[in-house]
Order: structure tokens, then sequence, then C-alpha cells
């Protein structure tokens, strides 16, 4: 006379349900593979980035300052000196240049 333990005397059954569990879950990740990229080669998927905004130069007075001196000097307003004098005025002195 045999004892069998509860549970062990199942048969082929659980395991071959979760063998067909396993491939549809593994076939719906291959398929989701799939399709995202086909969608983002085709470029109808935009992958976010996780890169800083810039500062907007409008909302800060020292940047559009700046931008603004940057402009002078380029289209010739400025001269070179008159660009760090007014560069250093916005700025304040280098703390690393030693005096």
């Amino acid at each position: 006379m045999r004892h069998y333990m509860p549970g062990h005397n199942v048969g082929l059954l659980p395991y071959l349900i979760q063998g067909v569990f396993s491939l549809i879950f593994l076939a719906l990740v291959v398929t989701l593979v799939i399709v995202l990229a086909r969608k983002l080669r085709k470029g109808q998927l935009h992958v976010p980035t996780f890169v800083g905004m810039a500062p907007n130069p409008e909302s800060d007075p020292y940047l559009s300052a700046l931008k603004l001196l940057n402009e002078r000097l380029a289209n010739g307003d400025i001269d070179v000196d008159e660009y760090y004098a007014r560069r250093t005025a916005l700025k304040g002195p280098d703390p690393t240049v030693q005096a």
C-alpha cells in the first residue's frame, strides 16, 4: 500500500498548462519588442530623453544681458577689450585669476 502526499498525484496537466502559458507570455513579449522596434525605425515612436533643460535666457536677466553682449561683439558693435570689461562687470572678477 502506497501513501501519497497531498498534491503529488496530479499528473502532467499542471506542467502542460504552465508550459503553454509560458509560451504565450514569451510570444507576447517578442511581439511587443518587434512592434516597438518597427515603430522606432519608422520614426513613429519617440523615446524620451532625460537631459536637463537649458536655462531660458529671457527669464534670467543675467543670461539675457550676456546674450546681448555676445551678439554685440559678434556684430562688431564693441571691441574685444570692451567686451571683456563688460563681461567682467556682469560676472564679477574671476576668482581663479591671481592678482
